[in-house]
């Protein structure tokens, strides 16, 4: 299949919780020392936490799209039968690039 069908939906979602990690760990490090911030969490940095957690998260998601890409166990448009009517069909309509 051509176009959007191709795209991987890991990639912008991993980039989201990567950047929003690293913001909010970056707060939970520039506030680190004001321990009146974290007094209703038991003193528990909360904002470096999650941040971690979000970036390791967005990292494991980016990870999983750059090795997705050339897995064995995915077949191509064309070696499928399905895949060959369908790209036969677009390209009769016109609707490839």
């Amino acid at each position: 299949m051509s176009g959007a069908a191709g795209l991987d939906v890991r990639w912008p979602i991993g980039g989201l919780f990567a950047v929003l990690g690293l913001i909010l760990a970056g707060y939970g490090i520039a506030t680190a020392g004001h321990m009146d911030l974290y007094a209703r969490s038991l003193s528990i940095n909360v904002n470096l936490w999650w941040g971690l957690v979000l970036l390791v998260f967005g990292a494991a998601l980016l990870l999983g799209a750059r090795a997705g890409r050339g897995r064995a166990g995915v077949k191509q448009a064309l070696d499928t039968a399905e895949g060959r009517q369908t790209e036969a069909r677009e390209h009769q309509l016109g609707l490839e690039r």
